[in-house]
């Protein structure tokens, strides 16, 4: 636990208490004690004036509740300039005036451990302890009108006092390390509310969508008879599953932001990436867990200028859900306050119309463990915030009015286009490295979209292959042919995407059975995701992403699931048997069905005393999937023991399962001889791809790994469920001119391109006569075909208002915004005519660039067709 340095302000609150009762005593005593020394145990001196002064002094910390807030911070070094006067001063000046006799001696002594018990730093303390009695020896002396003798027996005991302060200050020092003890467990308290208090909202949703689960499962009515579902029946199912899986995913997301925040764990620059802000702060939105459409209504997207910043993603989410989780909690009371995200010119803007924070509260907003009106929370939200914009080389900043408004602002270091450039020239290179001589099959019914896939993946050294429908496809796979990728669209007639990879995955007499494929589509949504996984695929890549988005996901296809070199040795686990130990139940069942679904027989185990116990059994285990927290005996010792035995099993793979991502938690796994480490949770590609290393080393009789890469980080949620994605769409935002910038520097603005524009055209008349004819169906199948064609063509306004009017056909309704169809015969024929506009414009720069260029290199023009031109 990291608990921050204290301010003042902290310093101030915690002494309070001490602060009145002081002044109480301080008032009180030095009058009493005047009384007592003067009439009833007479000494040889006192002094009222210095016990009145003294007295006097006390009475400001007594009412200190009514000092006015500008001067809280003067309070503070009041309290401790009345201590040094009212205790050393004053006892030092007196027990030297009557000589250090024992009662003064004592005095002396008892000054001491007050201080002590008032000052709970030992520093501290030995200053002010310094100070008073310095000065108070310097007045008494002074005002002595005879020299001051001291005896043997008095310098006896002034020899005690340096023992004395030790002691104090060890005292003192016990007292602050109590304290911080105390604090870290209401820290500790505070941290477990607060994750308590954030997972009940993922929590209650994943409830809510058990109880649709339950309702639309069918009733048992013959108990012989296991009930079927027809397609609209599971789909209902299978949406109400991608929801809870999404819930599930956001609660992940809590929990491994406070954990991150509470460890400082540092965010790795390694880990960012140049993203669209407008595009990433909607998918926050998309993602973020609602309330219901009530709460969402409340939210608005406003961008004004779009930019470019290098941030990690899921640091840049955690940080808006922080933002906006807090906003609306402060204006949930509110029936009218709203909550605007604005994007403008490197910076993006988090602004309420609630309750406002107090000014005194503004300073110390950003600190660890502080909050504002959220007994709920430990405030380790903002502190996070703070140190993630600091790690992109931003900055966040808050404004408030008590009563009107609230605004944070997020502020990015500005990305040169040549910056960019370079970046996006390094993903063309690599993907270029990646697909060179590769074999592709594209199926798709849209014939325009396949040219468009088709050249792009030509430019790069691809061999592509095409399919119209599913059936094709399925017959191309299973025929000789080898194939490295397949990027199946889900929406084919004849036969469709998932139909297709199911049939495809179920036959493993051939050799594609296993290929890599991808769901190329343009359906939103987590329900798309859950599908595509459901039937075998292993990623879901939209065909509305730039063309620079499609090679970083092509990139990350590979890399998580590239298995072509060792698959011809091993196609499947079959006849592996593998132990998972994990003590959570679901992490082995989720590991277990990973696991069987190629071939593998799973034994599980709790924790790492029943592995043992079960390598002890001579049980034949292949390989070791081990979790490193367990009961007990744990991963890490687990591992050690194994790598000490003298068996067989010595040099059994193990696999380590951590939440843990950090380079210490792998160097510790690797110290111990294990030969990989995943990160929770964990995904197919990456555990099918680490195994088959493991297996095709000791095929091999290669060494044992030494060290190894940690495993792929939590897969993202997909978009949010279809009624929390309405954003206002400006229609003067027509086209996306880094798409359309992209295309052009792949030489795609050509005779497919224009093809490509006359098809919006005549989709949007298609709908316009399908909406006439009330037929839902060819309305549901000319929106998807629009939705990609636009996405894929940069017609950015039209493909955004697609996306919003599409998922409500997808549930066999017509779209509810009104003047939809007008609407999108609107956008529809203004994107073509600009798109018209940018292809004339691009070919007359292509032209002068072409004549200018032209005398100062002759020879035949390059082929690449690759270099990312910088404007």
């Amino acid at each position: 636990m990291i608990i921050a340095r204290e301010s003042m302000q902290d310093v101030l609150e915690r002494s309070r208490f001490a602060i009145r009762w002081g002044g109480v005593l301080g008032l009180v005593c030095h009058p009493i004690y005047y009384l007592v020394w003067t009439y009833i145990l007479p000494q040889p001196y006192d002094n009222l004036p210095l016990r009145l002064s003294a007295a006097f002094i006390c009475i400001p910390l007594i009412v200190q509740a009514h000092w006015p807030k500008q001067f809280n911070r003067a309070l503070l070094i009041y309290w401790h300039v009345c201590l040094i006067y009212v205790l050393p001063f004053v006892c030092t000046f007196l027990a030297i005036r009557n000589a250090f006799s024992t009662m003064w001696m004592m005095t002396e002594v008892m000054m001491i451990f007050i201080m002590a018990l008032c000052i709970d730093n030992p520093f501290l303390l030995m200053g002010c302890i310094g100070i008073g009695v310095f000065s108070g020896g310097l007045a008494a002396v002074a005002s002595s009108p005879v020299p001051i003798v001291l005896t043997t027996a008095n310098q006896s005991d002034l020899a005690l006092l340096p023992v004395v302060v030790l002691c104090s200050m060890a005292f003192s020092h016990a007292i602050s390390k109590g304290r911080i003890f105390v604090e870290k467990n209401r820290a500790l308290q505070a941290l477990a509310g607060s994750i308590a208090h954030e997972m009940r909202n993922p929590l209650s949703q994943l409830k809510h969508v058990l109880d649709r689960v339950e309702e639309t499962l069918p009733a048992l009515t013959d108990a012989a008879r296991i009930p079927t579902l027809a397609g609209t029946g599971a789909a209902p199912l299978y949406r109400h599953l991608a929801h809870g899986q999404l819930s599930i995913e956001r609660g992940l997301r809590v929990i491994a932001m406070t954990l991150d925040e509470v460890s400082a764990k540092q965010i790795h620059s390694d880990s960012l990436t140049y993203l669209s802000a407008a595009a990433t702060t909607r998918k926050a939105l998309d993602e973020y867990g609602f309330a219901d459409k009530k709460e969402r209504s409340k939210v608005r997207l406003v961008v004004l200028e779009d930019f470019t910043f290098k941030v990690d993603e899921t640091v840049y989410l955690f940080t808006l859900f922080n933002l906006i989780k807090n906003a609306l909690h402060h204006i949930a009371p509110l029936p009218t306050a709203t909550l605007t995200l604005t994007v403008d010119r490197h910076s993006v803007t988090v602004r309420d119309t609630g309750s406002g924070i107090a000014p005194e509260i503004l300073p110390h907003l950003f600190e660890p463990f502080r909050t504002a009106g959220n007994s709920a929370g430990t405030g380790l939200g903002l502190a996070y915030c703070q140190r993630a914009m600091r790690a992109f080389g931003g900055s966040i900043a808050c404004k408030s009015e008590a009563g009107k408004f609230t605004q944070f602002t997020l502020q990015f270091p500005a990305v040169t286009e040549s910056e960019v450039a370079g970046h996006e020239r390094a993903i063309v290179a690599r993907t270029t490295t990646l697909l060179n001589g590769k074999h592709v099959l594209l199926a798709d019914d849209d014939a325009a979209q396949r040219e468009r896939t088709r050249r792009t993946l030509s430019k790069l050294g691809t061999q592509v292959s095409e399919a119209e429908n599913g059936l094709v496809a399925l017959a191309m796979l299973q025929q000789g042919t080898h194939y490295d990728l397949v990027l199946m669209d889900v929406n084919m007639p004849v036969l469709d995407g998932y139909t297709a990879t199911e049939r495809l995955r179920a036959g493993r007499d051939h050799p594609n059975w296993n290929v890599l494929v991808a769901a190329y589509t343009s359906e939103p949504g987590n329900v798309a995701r859950v599908l595509a996984r459901r039937a075998g695929m292993d990623d879901m890549i939209s065909k509305s992403c730039s063309v620079m988005e499609l090679f970083t996901s092509l990139q990350a296809l590979f890399d998580n699931g590239n298995r072509r070199e060792l698959s011809q040795r091993f196609d499947d686990f079959s006849g592996k048997s593998i132990l998972v130990a994990d003590d959570d139940t679901y992490s082995r069942l989720v590991a277990k069905a990973y696991l069987e679904r190629f071939g593998a027989s799973v034994i599980e185990a709790q924790h790492g005393e029943a592995v043992l116990e079960r390598l002890d059994e001579d049980v034949a285990i292949d390989a070791i999937v081990v979790d490193m927290n367990m009961p007990g005996m744990g991963g890490l010792e687990t591992a050690a023991a194994i790598r000490a035995r003298t068996d067989a099993y010595a040099n059994v793979p193990i696999i380590a399962l951590t939440g843990q991502s950090d380079i210490g938690a792998v160097q510790a796994c690797m110290a111990v001889g294990m030969n990989e480490v995943m990160v929770k949770p964990v995904q197919v590609g990456s555990l099918y791809a680490c195994l088959t290393r493991q297996f095709a080393r000791l095929h091999g009789g290669g060494a044992p790994a030494t060290m190894t890469q940690a495993a792929a980080s939590s897969a993202q949620a997909g978009a949010a469920a279809p009624a929390a994605r309405l954003i206002a769409i400006e229609e003067s935002d027509l086209l996306d001119d880094n798409h359309l910038g992209e295309l052009a520097a792949l030489g795609l603005l050509d005779e497919p391109f224009v093809n490509g524009i006359e098809q919006i055209r005549l989709l949007i008349a298609q709908l316009g006569a399908s909406a006439a004819a009330r037929d839902l169906d060819a309305a549901h199948g000319a929106l998807h075909l629009l939705l990609g064609a636009s996405g894929n063509m940069g017609a950015k306004a039209l493909h955004q208002f697609t996306r919003q009017i599409y998922p409500r056909t997808l549930e066999g309704e017509w779209p509810a915004e009104p003047d939809w169809l007008g609407r999108i015969d609107r956008l529809g024929e203004r994107s073509a005519d600009a798109l018209h506009r940018y292809l004339a414009a691009a070919s007359a720069d292509r032209a002068r660039d072409d004549r200018r260029d032209r005398p100062a290199q002759p020879g035949p023009a390059s082929t690449s067709g690759l270099a990312v031109r910088e404007n």
